[in-house]
């Protein structure tokens, strides 16, 4: 008969070890359950509301813009160049010249331009509050739509002027806040109709918003407007309207 002896060292040992190897084979196989897992998708974050001064797009073609806040003797004149040119523009409306002035805006839905929104009172928006503005963006709402049947979703804020709190104001009312990349100086009584024109050919880019006015203020408009649109078209540019621009790419912030 054999007699075995146990060696209860050895045995302590072995079973240490192997408790440690088991231990690390749990640890491993969590570890390759956990990278292998579908990883949880982020919360989705409401961007912040901004305006859109151009488009990114390396296609040539920018939008023409108009401005009108008073007068009568320009609008017809820019609105017969437009139309013998073949040139759909977008216009930024003030409520009372809209009221004021009706068969203009009409005349504007007639020959296929955009009507887009330049509130109601000629002011800064940034420096009233979030209930003035509100206000100020639907009671221009109210007259052209009234005389245009349009209910516009672009507004350019009067003189530009906007802080965060226009911005998620107008946005709140299912408006994007539209600016300019190309200023072309029209409003400002020392530029002559070449200036005016060698400024918008020179600033021009992919994607550009185009500010223009055709408010009586700027009465040296109607004598650029031609040239200004012959020179974009010889650059190989096409004329859109805001909304048509949007499609082609992103905003641009600034």
């Amino acid at each position: 008969m054999r007699i075995y002896l146990l060696n209860t060292r050895k045995l302590r040992s072995s079973i240490i070890m192997v408790a440690l190897l088991f231990a690390a084979a749990i640890i491993f196989a969590g570890l390759l359950r956990h990278n292998s897992a579908p990883a949880t998708a982020p919360a989705s974050v409401t961007p912040k509301p901004h305006a859109i001064y151009k488009i990114q797009t390396d296609e040539k073609v920018a939008a023409l813009t108009f401005d009108i806040s008073w007068g009568t003797k320009v609008p017809g004149p820019v609105m017969d160049i437009l139309k013998e040119k073949q040139v759909q523009s977008t216009f930024f409306l003030s409520g009372p010249w809209t009221k004021q002035h009706p068969e203009f805006p009409r005349r504007l839905v007639a020959d296929g331009h955009e009507i887009a929104s330049h509130g109601n009172e000629h002011v800064n928006y940034g420096e009233h509050s979030k209930t003035w503005v509100n206000n100020d963006i639907l009671t221009a709402q109210e007259a052209i739509k009234g005389v245009t049947g349009v209910t516009p979703s672009l507004i350019r804020t009067p003189n530009g002027n906007w802080n965060d709190m226009v911005l998620q104001t107008a946005q709140d009312l299912g408006y994007q806040v539209i600016q300019w990349s190309d200023d072309s100086l029209d409003w400002m009584k020392d530029r002559s109709p070449e200036q005016i024109t060698g400024r918008v050919l020179d600033k021009v880019q992919p994607g550009a918003i185009i500010l223009m006015h055709a408010s009586d203020t700027c009465d040296r408009t109607p004598a650029a407007l031609p040239a200004v649109i012959d020179g974009l078209r010889a650059k190989g540019y096409q004329l859109v309207t805001v909304s048509e621009l949007l499609k082609y790419g992103p905003g641009v912030i600034d």
